[in-house]
């Protein structure tokens, strides 16, 4: 599984005014961007293109001013297996009221 980014929880306060500026930048560029494309002045596939362009360098751009951060394999794997386990709690719940087994959660060993 490949590293992924994700938006920062917290951010600094010049941290979040630079975010609210280039946020508004992207939307009127968006917005003037789909105002063509509504107006046949850009067609379907361009505006795909330039709006996935568009998406990209403002994701490129949020990890270059450090407002997303990295999410390794070992953070998602972390996450994932406490989801998990948050389930399985809900799900114990359910199957208690309708006086059924629990379920368990365990780790497969090599045989």
């Amino acid at each position: 599984m490949p590293i992924i980014w994700r938006p920062k929880s917290s951010l600094t306060e010049e941290q979040k005014k630079t975010k609210l500026k280039k946020d508004s930048e992207y939307e009127i560029a968006h917005l003037s961007m789909f105002a063509d494309f509504k107006a046949g002045k850009i067609a379907q596939t361009e505006f795909e293109t330039a709006h996935t362009k568009q998406w990209n360098d403002y994701v490129e751009w949020s990890k270059v001013n450090s407002l997303y951060e990295e999410v390794t394999v070992e953070q998602q794997l972390t996450e994932a297996e406490d989801g998990l386990n948050d389930s399985v709690k809900q799900v114990n719940v359910l199957r208690k009221e309708l006086k059924k087994p629990e379920i368990e959660v365990k780790e497969k060993t090599e045989k």
